[in-house]
């Protein structure tokens, strides 16, 4: 217990958290707009009305070979 109280007040220990802490909110922003922007494709592919002629190739027939 008194060797984890030291720990924490050492400055590379404060360091690293802080470090993982920018970490955290940068991939929980990248996180949020990936969906803003999924969503906004998603209501544009809506509002265009060309959804119906999205063909979904996986490769298996690819190039009619």
């Amino acid at each position: 217990m008194f060797g984890q109280w030291i720990k924490r007040l050492s400055p590379q220990h404060k360091e690293r958290e802080k470090e993982l802490a920018w970490a955290s909110r940068r991939v929980s922003f990248a996180i949020a707009r990936y969906k803003d922007t999924s969503k906004d494709i998603q209501e544009e592919i809506r509002n265009n009305g060309f959804a119906e002629f999205l063909i979904y190739d996986r490769g298996v027939n690819h190039g009619g070979h």
